[in-house]
């Protein structure tokens, strides 16, 4: 297990297009092809953050049990990918989980895709949502191995901190990054939890992870 502290003053900053440019993007297009085309996508959207739908979505894709009770963020359903934001129901939530399952070109070689997997997980590691502006600054990053899906997977376990935009001071934070293909998708795990026992929480949540494919333990 490497562990790699990371040195701000070397890093290169990186432009990723967020979740909500994406999602403007998306309505952006609609509104070109029409007006009616339009109302149906501003639907959609209004139906995405709907606490109820969100987690619905989130546990077809997967089961997980988070400390206390969850709530939906956002949920999506789009040309065959869905997209799913969950958190706990402290505030500001201590726990948030993104999960997806997301076509991959199977044309494209694997640098290509490993680098596609790379940007999807920038672009999706926060919620589209204003009250989750903030940021998560890492201090080192590690890579395990763990069983994940009745598999043994590579983890990227990154350590640090993650502030939001009503918070005073930084919580200390833990995030658990993984994927797994399914079929001709790739299944996106992100996991990040905050507090005096982040560590303690990202354990048990990412152990109770169970995917529809897997028979319960």
């Amino acid at each position: 297990m490497n562990e790699q502290h990371l040195n701000d003053n070397n890093e290169i900053p990186e432009y990723s297009v967020t979740p909500w440019e994406v999602i403007l993007i998306i309505v952006g297009a609609i509104a070109v092809i029409g007006t009616g085309l339009l109302g149906l996508g501003i639907k959609a959207l209004n139906n995405a953050f709907n606490p109820e739908r969100a987690e619905a979505i989130a546990r077809n894709l997967i089961d997980y049990k988070i400390p206390g009770e969850s709530q939906g963020i956002f949920g999506l359903k789009l040309g065959g990918s869905e997209y799913a934001w969950v958190r706990g129901n402290q505030n500001p939530p201590d726990v948030i989980l993104f999960i997806g399952k997301i076509a991959i070109d199977e044309e494209s070689d694997q640098k290509e895709e490993e680098s596609y997997k790379k940007q999807l997980i920038q672009n999706f590691a926060s919620p589209p949502a204003t009250e989750f502006d903030g940021s998560f600054i890492t201090s080192s990053q590690r890579t395990e191995e763990k069983k994940f899906c009745g598999k043994n997977l590579k983890i990227t376990v990154e350590k640090g901190e993650q502030t939001f935009k009503n918070t005073t001071s930084p919580l200390p934070a833990i995030r658990y990054i993984t994927s797994r293909p399914d079929g001709d998708k790739e299944q996106i795990v992100i996991l990040t939890t905050n507090g005096q026992k982040a560590q303690q929480k990202a354990e048990q949540v990412f152990n109770s992870l169970r995917c529809n494919d897997t028979p319960s333990k």
